[in-house]
């Protein structure tokens, strides 16, 4: 799609430090935000490709999105004889 990211290019897969990195980045976004923002701010609405959205259901599926995968990544862990990830 024109819209595609880096994630979305299936012949390239991304390195576990590029991995790291794009998480670390994500969650210094949420993590400024959620010390910024006032619950009324959380409340308010932000629109993207024409859908609105509350920033804190925002905050929230950024936050189910890396924990669904999170258990995805524990799980491939533990399949190999190795520790999960301490959620």
């Amino acid at each position: 799609p024109e819209d595609a990211q880096w994630e979305d290019v299936e012949d390239e897969p991304r390195s576990a430090e590029e991995l790291v990195d794009a998480l670390s980045r994500t969650w210094a976004m949420v993590d400024d935000c959620l010390r910024r923002w006032t619950a009324d701010d959380l409340a308010g609405s932000v629109v993207r490709s024409g859908r609105t959205h509350h920033r804190g259901w925002v905050v929230w599926h950024v936050m189910e999105h890396d924990i669904h995968h999170g258990g995805e990544m524990s799980q491939i862990l533990g399949s190999n004889g190795l520790s999960g990830l301490d959620l």
